[in-house]
């Protein structure tokens, strides 16, 4: 199986302040992407991508004016809105072009506020089950995973889970994880539990900053 053909999805869960962001942002340095996308609803990833206001104009920031994928970009949306549904849209657009262009890391903060447990927006489900095929890198974090749709864990190649706040949170990793809830109720700051979904290996560690 070649390497695009390996799926690449990972799963960072985590109250505010565990290091969620601050671990995305070491990988992204780490591994410094060609072609980056990233829903940045708390805009805290300036130092990563060039920010665009609208929509609309995502598609010539990463397409070349004969409509071929650029070969190099780093772009970041907010997606602010007060109508749920309408920033359900506009994420699944977002998706839907990434896997378009193809060779996307594409990372998504605070997933809970554009999927829901038993509904995810079409985009981001043909994302996940086909973004192997296109060279797709998933990154994805909430700080309230029981809020997410359950398929993106079903898919998920890496499920990373730090410090979290509420039980019925602290459930849902722990059934994610195959880990016992107090496994996760005890983690301090900056701690976190880690598992390898392909191969089962477990990782205990804290984030080093």
């Amino acid at each position: 199986m070649s390497v695009k053909n390996k799926a690449r999805i990972e799963a960072v869960m985590g109250a505010s302040g565990s290091g969620k962001s601050t671990y995305i942002k070491q990988s992204l340095k780490r591994r410094r992407p060609s072609r980056l996308i990233i829903i940045d609803p708390q805009d805290e990833y300036g130092d990563h991508a060039e920010r665009i206001e609208r929509l609309r104009d995502l598609m010539p920031a990463v397409t070349t004016q004969e409509g071929k994928p650029r070969q190099r970009f780093a772009v970041r949306l907010r997606l602010k809105g007060a109508d749920r549904k309408a920033k359900e849209r506009a994420f699944s657009a977002v998706c839907r072009l990434a896997l378009a262009v193809g060779g996307v890391t594409l990372v998504v903060e605070e997933l809970h506020l554009f999927t829901r447990p038993a509904r995810a927006p079409e985009g981001w489900s043909e994302a996940n089950l086909t973004g192997r095929h296109k060279g797709l890198h998933i990154i994805a974090a909430s700080q309230r995973p029981a809020s997410v749709d359950k398929d993106f864990f079903s898919n998920a190649t890496l499920v990373r889970c730090g410090r979290l706040n509420y039980a019925s949170d602290v459930t849902t990793m722990a059934n994610v994880l195959s880990v016992d809830k107090a496994d996760i109720t005890g983690l301090a700051e900056l701690e976190y539990i880690e598992r390898d979904m392909r191969t089962g290996k477990i990782t205990r560690g804290k984030l080093k900053i």
